[in-house]
């Protein structure tokens, strides 16, 4: 019984606890303690999703700058004109080039080539490549002393300056400006074909003289004529026949003194062609010609129009690897179409003749037809 009256009392303390604690409003307190709590919760998460804007709007500002930057390449980077002129890129400034220019799809300038290599080298030997940018500009603000060995690639491409730049504004006036007689720097990607025909040299076998029809006009066709031509950066003296490349004022027969020998020279001031002509071999067999053999047109063992030679193995290499390769069909002659321009090692060969090698700078303009003799064994 007495057990029985303690669990009733034990119960009825309990009652009167929770009754006194509601009423003084503990666990109410206790809520609202955690409802503080949320709300703190609810004002960080606040806070913190406004930096998160703030960030955001950063990142939009960066986006601005960066399409702003974009904006100016395309825009206000001024492709095509001389960037190396006063108050742009010259003089001793923080972004002082030495070298710059635009490089097109033609010589008209209608479309940049992206992604084109230029090669410059120094008159010390220094040298840098650069690679023309969404404009087609190039640039290096690398200190390079003039003048300049320029070459530019692009896609198995390429082209050699003729000779060399004097300074390094290539789009300054009198070089590669709007308008100018030489045009824009340009690749193309529109290949030209390669044509020509091969002819016996002499009948009987003998050693053959040195001339003009025979061995001079390969020469000349290979490595002047894209300047030496209608069109051509120097056009004012043509090379394209006979006629022209005897001209008094350059070859005097039996003439070491002759203007054509001394501007092909690697030893003279005057020798500007040296730089295409770019071969010892071909340099003393065009002074033979002109004093030996004083520039004769055909030889003496040739008549005016060698046999034609059919079936003769054609190549154009590069690095020692074939590149382009055709045979001669009945007339002699010979078409290898779609060469890329760029300098090759052209190789002609006939079972009972001797080969024939050359050096042979395939252009991208207008290219001469081959006219090639080979000499029996």
């Amino acid at each position: 019984m007495k057990r029985l009256i303690t669990k009733i009392l034990v119960k009825f303390i309990i009652c009167i606890l929770f009754v006194a604690i509601i009423s003084n409003g503990g666990i109410p307190s206790v809520f609202a303690k955690k409802k503080s709590n949320d709300v703190q919760l609810s004002k960080k998460s606040d806070f913190s999703k406004d930096v998160d804007n703030a960030d955001d709007d950063e990142d939009d500002e960066g986006e601005d700058d960066d399409e702003g930057e974009d904006e100016d390449d395309e825009g206000n980077h001024n492709a095509g004109r001389n960037c190396l002129t006063s108050g742009c890129h010259s003089g001793s400034g923080e972004e002082h080039f030495s070298i710059g220019g635009t490089i097109y799809t033609d010589a008209d300038g209608a479309d940049a080539r992206v992604g084109a290599k230029i090669k410059v080298i120094d008159t010390n030997g220094s040298t840098v490549t650069l690679t023309s940018n969404q404009i087609g500009n190039f640039y290096t603000e690398k200190s390079m002393k003039a003048p300049f060995t320029i070459t530019t690639s692009y896609q198995g491409r390429e082209v050699k300056m003729p000779g060399e730049a004097s300074e390094g504004g290539c789009n300054a006036d009198g070089c590669h400006a709007e308008g100018s007689s030489v045009g824009r720097i340009f690749i193309s990607t529109n290949d030209l074909d390669l044509s020509g025909t091969v002819t016996e040299s002499s009948s009987d076998g003998g050693a053959s003289e040195i001339s003009y029809n025979s061995d001079i006009k390969s020469i000349l066709d290979a490595k002047c004529i894209s300047c030496h031509q209608s069109g051509g950066t120097k056009s004012d003296v043509p090379l394209t026949t006979y006629a022209e490349v005897t001209d008094t004022k350059l070859v005097t027969p039996g003439s070491a003194d002759s203007l054509l020998i001394r501007k092909l020279s690697k030893d003279l001031s005057e020798g500007t062609m040296w730089n295409n002509l770019n071969s010892t071999s071909e340099y003393d067999q065009i002074k033979d010609w002109i004093v030996v053999y004083n520039a004769q047109e055909s030889s003496s063992s040739q008549g005016s129009a060698g046999a034609a030679i059919s079936g003769a193995k054609v190549k154009l290499g590069k690095n020692g690897r074939i590149k382009y390769k055709t045979t001669t069909d009945a007339t002699g002659a010979f078409i290898i179409g779609k060469v890329k321009a760029g300098e090759y090692t052209l190789k002609i060969s006939k079972k009972g003749y001797k080969p024939y090698t050359q050096t042979y700078q395939m252009n991208q303009s207008t290219v001469a037809s081959l006219e090639i003799t080979l000499d029996k064994k």
